[in-house]
């Protein structure tokens, strides 16, 4: 008489478990089998693979056999219901089509054999208590969770820029005889955040994601730890955009944002963003990389982008040509009669260099516009760029920003005159101790450790005296005439400045105007545009934006 063949299933949850569960499982399975006078022809087993998903390459592999026309077992043995599904429906749902199939299945502990009139409400009874259980240790796992986040501690995975600190307790000893650690928290780390700021510094001042990721990874910068699967693990445009994203970063930590499901049809996770009420929003200053003002610009430019995407259905569509277009104005164009963007109709090409001329499509290729306006792009563009240094770069939109500098540079120093004072004390101090000292070595009282102390006290002494010159009023003016100097020539011709980098400048004209129209008039043409440089509509001296004048007059001298 031929024995009974059977297979073995085993599996265990998480990698934090022990390996050694599989193994336990298969020899109760074994001499289970013996017991039965049964043997045993193949093993099926899933190692770290959560039971609340059927996604599982051992237990298809399992299913896959026991459908098969000729399958090499008949029975089954698996160590509880909890190994098999801690999904009632799932465990219903395999219970089903392993019968269907002819397969009998025991689960070894429990003593359920599907052949018994019981099996279907056993089965049901055992699915439904291993489905509570991890109802309830979800429950209690981010109840855990929460209480660390409320004190500032580490609630798991990963963040570029930080690493995991451990909190030892000298008081308290683990099994090994050393500080058992009762926390993590999270440190910065100086090499990574570097690189933080560096991602911020750049995207600010006009980059896009992409040139950045290619600039890292040219660079061989150290990319964020790759996840499981990764194979080349490198920067890309999409691990920038989390991290430019990341309110961690300026010092906010916000915890319960999100949450994980799993999908019913794939069996994978994917995140949900849960209602704000639900969130933890946490100060974190000791977690600050980047500072409020370079997180706003950066934040104020991924806006801008956000708005140059149009959206359908709830997905972002193509960008506005201003952010793609290689020349500075290509995309801000727009003609005066109808407001469709101006584009280059005629000239392009490498032979026709500078001879590339501005037109409406509408009226060069359909016909269906009046505005009949051909603009070569060089000439334009030096018309747009002289206009704006003549009529926004003026020489009372340079005095206002420089008057307005020196108020805020002022009003700062003024917050720091206790730090003046106890300078000043320190530096009497030290011309009193300079002279006494050297008072004694005038007598002949010279010594090495006597001339080291001198030389030390007179260095403090010049260093205290530059930094009282810099607080100084008269220190001020002096500097004041430099920077004054050094704006004066940067903004001597601002068309070498806006197209030295055109990509840089595109990002930074985006910012203050929407649209440049061209309307044709008798024998020439009429330029007007929207320029809302810095969002404010604040009119000073004259009825003009002044502090939007401050706006692009800065936009010009970073650029």
């Amino acid at each position: 008489m031929t024995a009974t063949r059977c297979a073995i299933y085993a599996r265990y949850s998480t990698d934090k478990q022990n390996p050694l569960s599989i193994e336990d499982q298969a020899r109760k399975c074994r001499e289970f089998a013996e017991s039965q006078g049964w043997q045993v022809v193949a093993e099926f087993a899933d190692a770290a693979v959560s039971g609340t998903t059927d996604d599982r390459a051992g237990l298809k592999r399992l299913l896959e056999t026991a459908s098969a026309r000729v399958r090499p077992f008949d029975v089954i043995l698996v160590d509880d219901t909890s190994r098999l599904s801690r999904k009632l429906v799932d465990s219903l749902r395999i219970y089903e089509q392993l019968r269907f199939a002819g397969v009998r299945l025991i689960f070894v502990s429990q003593g359920i054999d599907s052949e018994s009139s019981q099996a279907d409400v056993l089965l049901g009874v055992h699915g439904l208590v291993d489905q509570l259980y991890v109802s309830e240790l979800r429950a209690k796992v981010h109840r855990g969770m929460e209480g660390l986040a409320l004190k500032g501690l580490s609630t798991g995975g990963r963040c570029f820029g930080y690493r995991r600190v451990p909190i030892e307790d000298p008081t308290q000893l683990d099994g090994y005889g050393r500080p058992k650690i009762v926390g993590v928290h999270w440190g910065i780390d100086p090499a990574q955040a570097a690189t933080v700021q560096r991602i911020f510094a750049d995207y600010a001042a006009g980059d896009s994601l992409k040139t950045i990721a290619k600039r890292l990874n040219a660079e061989n910068v150290p990319s964020p730890a790759p996840y499981r699967g990764q194979r080349h693990p490198s920067w890309s445009p999409a691990a920038l955009s989390v991290i430019l994203h990341n309110e961690r970063y300026c010092g906010t930590v916000v915890w319960n944002r999100t949450r994980k499901l799993r999908d019913p049809r794939t069996g994978k996770r994917v995140q949900r963003v849960r209602p704000r009420s639900d969130w933890k929003v946490l100060g974190a200053p000791k977690l600050r990389i980047v500072s409020d003002e370079l997180w706003k610009q950066v934040q104020g430019r991924l806006a801008a982008v956000r708005a140059a995407f149009y959206v359908e259905n709830g997905r972002a569509g193509l960008c506005s040509r201003s952010y793609s277009a290689q020349y500075l104005f290509s995309g801000f164009l727009k003609c005066g009669f109808c407001g469709s963007n101006l584009v280059l109709v005629a000239g392009a090409g490498r032979s026709h260099a500078n001879r590339d001329k501005y037109g409406c499509p509408l009226h060069h290729q359909r016909g269906v516009c009046d505005n009949s306006l051909l603009l070569r792009r060089d000439r334009l563009e030096r018309e747009i760029l002289s206009g704006l240094q003549r009529e926004v770069l003026r020489e009372e939109a340079v005095s206002y920003t420089l008057q307005e500098f020196q108020r805020q540079l002022r009003a700062k120093l003024d917050s720091t005159r206790n730090q003046v004072g106890a300078a000043r004390q320190r530096r009497e101090q030290l011309k009193y101790e300079i002279a006494n000292i050297a008072k004694v070595i005038a007598e002949g009282h010279s010594s090495p450790t006597l001339l080291g102390e001198l030389s030390r006290r007179e260095k403090e002494l010049e260093s205290i005296s530059d930094e009282l010159l810099a607080a100084d009023d008269r220190g001020l003016e002096a500097r004041f005439q430099e920077i004054e100097s050094f704006v004066r020539r940067r903004l001597e011709d601002v068309r070498s400045l806006l197209l030295a980098d055109v990509s840089r400048a595109k990002a930074e004209l985006g910012k203050h105007c929407t649209a440049i129209h061209i309307s044709p008039q008798a024998n020439t043409y009429r330029i007007s545009g929207d320029w809302d440089l810095l969002g404010g509509r604040s009119v000073g001296a004259g009825g003009r934006n002044r502090t939007a004048d401050a706006g692009l007059f800065r936009a010009a001298l970073y650029l």
